[in-house]
Protein backbone atom coordinates (compact mmCIF):
# COMPACT_ATOMS: atom_id res chain seq x y z
CA UNK A 1 0.00 0.00 0.00
CA UNK A 2 2.54 2.73 0.98
CA UNK A 3 4.63 1.99 -2.38
CA UNK A 4 1.55 2.24 -4.35
CA UNK A 5 1.08 5.61 -2.71
CA UNK A 6 4.71 6.86 -3.29
CA UNK A 7 4.58 5.69 -6.61
CA UNK A 8 1.69 7.79 -7.24
CA UNK A 9 3.11 10.67 -5.74
CA UNK A 10 6.17 10.69 -7.40
CA UNK A 11 4.12 10.94 -10.84
CA UNK A 12 2.59 13.99 -9.86
CA UNK A 13 4.36 17.32 -10.82
CA UNK A 14 3.44 19.12 -7.54
CA UNK A 15 3.29 16.91 -5.04
CA UNK A 16 6.91 14.37 -5.85
CA UNK A 17 9.00 17.19 -3.34
CA UNK A 18 6.77 16.77 -0.88
CA UNK A 19 7.61 13.24 -0.68
CA UNK A 20 10.66 13.74 1.40
CA UNK A 21 12.99 16.13 2.76
CA UNK A 22 15.36 17.43 0.48
CA UNK A 23 18.43 17.50 2.49
CA UNK A 24 21.20 20.07 0.78
CA UNK A 25 24.02 18.49 -0.69
CA UNK A 26 25.81 21.54 -2.39
CA UNK A 27 29.84 19.52 -3.24
CA UNK A 28 27.29 17.16 -5.29
CA UNK A 29 25.53 19.47 -6.97
CA UNK A 30 28.38 21.52 -7.94
CA UNK A 31 30.35 18.65 -9.00
CA UNK A 32 27.60 17.26 -11.46
CA UNK A 33 26.57 20.71 -12.65
CA UNK A 34 30.72 21.36 -13.36
CA UNK A 35 30.98 18.09 -15.39
CA UNK A 36 27.32 18.58 -17.23
CA UNK A 37 28.78 22.46 -18.37
CA UNK A 38 32.17 21.53 -19.41
CA UNK A 39 31.29 19.20 -21.46
CA UNK A 40 30.17 19.62 -24.87
CA UNK A 41 26.31 20.32 -24.99
CA UNK A 42 26.06 17.64 -27.90
CA UNK A 43 27.87 14.95 -25.25
CA UNK A 44 25.66 11.71 -24.37
CA UNK A 45 24.78 11.71 -20.45
CA UNK A 46 23.21 9.30 -18.65
CA UNK A 47 21.06 9.47 -15.50
CA UNK A 48 21.47 6.10 -14.13
CA UNK A 49 18.35 6.20 -11.96
CA UNK A 50 16.33 9.96 -13.04
CA UNK A 51 13.47 10.49 -11.02
CA UNK A 52 11.07 12.53 -11.94
CA UNK A 53 13.94 15.70 -13.19
CA UNK A 54 16.26 16.14 -15.78
CA UNK A 55 19.22 17.45 -15.31
CA UNK A 56 20.39 19.24 -18.49
CA UNK A 57 18.28 18.60 -22.39
CA UNK A 58 21.43 15.94 -23.56
CA UNK A 59 20.58 14.55 -20.50
CA UNK A 60 18.80 10.51 -21.25
CA UNK A 61 16.99 9.75 -18.11
CA UNK A 62 16.94 5.99 -17.28
CA UNK A 63 14.67 3.99 -14.58
CA UNK A 64 13.39 0.90 -13.35
CA UNK A 65 9.43 2.29 -13.79
CA UNK A 66 8.09 4.71 -16.71
CA UNK A 67 7.23 8.25 -15.72
CA UNK A 68 6.69 11.20 -17.86
CA UNK A 69 10.07 12.24 -17.52
CA UNK A 70 11.70 8.73 -18.25
CA UNK A 71 13.34 7.85 -21.75
CA UNK A 72 14.66 4.36 -21.14
CA UNK A 73 13.07 1.57 -18.38
CA UNK A 74 16.17 -0.87 -17.69
CA UNK A 75 17.86 -2.22 -15.07
CA UNK A 76 21.53 -0.62 -14.16
CA UNK A 77 22.85 -4.12 -13.84
CA UNK A 78 22.15 -4.77 -17.69
CA UNK A 79 22.55 -1.45 -19.22
CA UNK A 80 20.79 -1.44 -22.94
CA UNK A 81 24.04 0.25 -24.69
CA UNK A 82 26.82 -0.35 -26.60
CA UNK A 83 30.15 -0.18 -25.09
CA UNK A 84 31.55 3.49 -24.89
CA UNK A 85 28.20 4.95 -25.39
CA UNK A 86 28.40 7.88 -23.55
CA UNK A 87 30.68 11.07 -22.08
CA UNK A 88 29.49 11.01 -18.41
CA UNK A 89 27.12 8.43 -15.79
CA UNK A 90 25.52 9.97 -13.24
CA UNK A 91 23.95 8.08 -10.38
CA UNK A 92 22.47 9.73 -7.41
CA UNK A 93 21.01 7.72 -4.36
CA UNK A 94 20.90 4.48 -6.69
CA UNK A 95 23.53 1.71 -5.79
CA UNK A 96 22.03 1.33 -2.42
CA UNK A 97 18.76 0.12 -3.63
CA UNK A 98 20.40 -2.85 -6.24
CA UNK A 99 21.32 -6.17 -5.43
CA UNK A 100 25.23 -6.19 -7.08
CA UNK A 101 26.41 -2.48 -6.78
CA UNK A 102 29.57 -3.87 -7.70
CA UNK A 103 27.90 -5.20 -11.25
CA UNK A 104 26.32 -1.65 -11.99
CA UNK A 105 29.41 0.26 -11.81
CA UNK A 106 31.62 -2.14 -13.78
CA UNK A 107 28.01 -1.52 -16.18
CA UNK A 108 28.87 2.14 -15.86
CA UNK A 109 32.60 1.76 -16.80
CA UNK A 110 31.73 -0.27 -19.39
CA UNK A 111 29.06 2.13 -21.78
CA UNK A 112 31.49 4.88 -20.58
CA UNK A 113 34.04 6.28 -24.04
CA UNK A 114 37.74 6.49 -22.64
CA UNK A 115 38.16 9.11 -20.58
CA UNK A 116 34.46 9.49 -19.38
CA UNK A 117 33.28 10.47 -16.32
CA UNK A 118 31.19 8.89 -13.64
CA UNK A 119 29.49 11.06 -10.62
CA UNK A 120 27.88 9.07 -7.99
CA UNK A 121 26.05 9.61 -4.52
CA UNK A 122 24.79 7.44 -1.87
CA UNK A 123 23.64 7.04 1.73
CA UNK A 124 26.05 6.97 4.33
CA UNK A 125 24.23 7.27 7.81
CA UNK A 126 20.48 7.35 6.72
CA UNK A 127 17.38 5.23 7.77
CA UNK A 128 15.98 2.61 5.44
CA UNK A 129 14.45 3.39 2.76
CA UNK A 130 12.91 1.12 0.16
CA UNK A 131 12.90 1.76 -3.70
CA UNK A 132 11.83 -0.90 -3.77
CA UNK A 133 14.43 -2.59 -1.64
CA UNK A 134 17.55 -0.97 0.47
CA UNK A 135 20.65 -3.10 0.67
CA UNK A 136 23.57 -1.64 1.62
CA UNK A 137 25.57 2.22 2.56
CA UNK A 138 29.17 3.05 2.53
CA UNK A 139 31.51 4.82 4.37
CA UNK A 140 33.80 7.15 1.93
CA UNK A 141 36.57 4.81 1.80
CA UNK A 142 34.24 1.83 1.10
CA UNK A 143 32.90 3.92 -1.86
CA UNK A 144 35.74 4.95 -3.39
CA UNK A 145 37.00 1.48 -3.17
CA UNK A 146 33.81 0.48 -5.16
CA UNK A 147 35.20 2.71 -8.30
CA UNK A 148 38.64 1.81 -8.18
CA UNK A 149 38.47 0.98 -12.05
CA UNK A 150 38.30 4.53 -12.22
CA UNK A 151 40.87 7.57 -11.70
CA UNK A 152 39.37 9.60 -8.45
CA UNK A 153 38.86 13.23 -9.32
CA UNK A 154 37.09 14.18 -5.91
CA UNK A 155 34.93 11.97 -3.27
CA UNK A 156 34.07 12.88 0.07
CA UNK A 157 31.12 14.01 2.18
CA UNK A 158 28.14 15.46 0.32
CA UNK A 159 25.11 15.45 3.03
CA UNK A 160 26.67 16.81 6.60
CA UNK A 161 26.23 15.49 10.14
CA UNK A 162 22.95 17.76 10.55
CA UNK A 163 21.18 15.75 7.85
CA UNK A 164 22.22 12.66 9.60
CA UNK A 165 20.99 13.71 13.05
CA UNK A 166 17.50 15.36 11.60
CA UNK A 167 16.89 11.81 9.90
CA UNK A 168 17.09 9.68 12.53
CA UNK A 169 15.55 12.52 14.84
CA UNK A 170 12.23 12.48 12.54
CA UNK A 171 12.31 8.35 12.02
CA UNK A 172 12.67 8.07 15.54
CA UNK A 173 9.73 9.89 16.53
CA UNK A 174 7.43 8.76 14.13
CA UNK A 175 7.83 5.03 15.27
CA UNK A 176 7.63 5.99 19.09
CA UNK A 177 3.96 7.33 18.41
CA UNK A 178 2.84 5.41 14.97
CA UNK A 179 0.95 3.01 17.05
CA UNK A 180 2.43 0.14 15.23
CA UNK A 181 1.44 1.48 11.34
CA UNK A 182 4.45 1.86 8.75
CA UNK A 183 1.94 4.51 7.47
CA UNK A 184 1.62 6.70 10.43
CA UNK A 185 5.30 6.53 11.18
CA UNK A 186 5.80 7.78 7.72
CA UNK A 187 3.50 10.44 8.32
CA UNK A 188 4.75 11.49 10.93
CA UNK A 189 8.33 11.39 10.08
CA UNK A 190 7.18 13.66 7.20
CA UNK A 191 5.53 16.37 9.07
CA UNK A 192 8.36 16.42 12.17
CA UNK A 193 10.84 16.67 9.48
CA UNK A 194 9.31 19.62 7.52
CA UNK A 195 8.64 21.29 10.98
CA UNK A 196 12.66 20.78 11.91
CA UNK A 197 13.76 21.19 8.79
CA UNK A 198 15.90 24.80 9.35
CA UNK A 199 18.26 22.72 11.53
CA UNK A 200 19.58 20.96 8.58
CA UNK A 201 21.27 24.50 7.41
CA UNK A 202 24.04 24.04 10.22
CA UNK A 203 25.65 21.73 7.92
CA UNK A 204 26.68 24.47 6.34
CA UNK A 205 29.35 25.08 8.76
CA UNK A 206 29.52 21.60 10.21
CA UNK A 207 30.70 20.38 6.09
CA UNK A 208 33.55 22.81 6.81
CA UNK A 209 34.97 20.50 9.05
CA UNK A 210 38.17 18.08 7.48
CA UNK A 211 36.68 14.99 9.63
CA UNK A 212 32.59 15.90 8.44
CA UNK A 213 32.42 13.04 6.59
CA UNK A 214 32.55 10.24 10.34
CA UNK A 215 29.09 11.32 10.76
CA UNK A 216 27.62 12.19 6.72
CA UNK A 217 24.39 11.30 6.05
CA UNK A 218 25.53 10.63 2.13
CA UNK A 219 28.95 10.62 0.55
CA UNK A 220 29.92 11.14 -3.42
CA UNK A 221 32.08 10.49 -6.06
CA UNK A 222 33.76 11.35 -8.87
CA UNK A 223 36.32 9.81 -11.58
CA UNK A 224 37.02 9.69 -15.06
CA UNK A 225 37.58 6.28 -17.02
CA UNK A 226 41.34 5.42 -17.83
CA UNK A 227 42.08 4.77 -21.36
Amino acid sequence: MIDRIKNRLRQHRFLAPLMGCPYPAPRWNKSVKRIIRELDPEAKILDLGSGTHRRAPNVINLEIEATPTVDIVADGHNLPFPDNTFDAVISEAVLEHVRNPQQVVTEIHRVLKPDGYVCAAVPFLQGYHASPHDFQRWTTTGFVTLFSQFDEIESGACAGPTATLHWIFREYVGLVCSFGSLLVAKAISLLVGWLTFPLVWLDSLLMLHPHSHILASAVYFVGRKVN
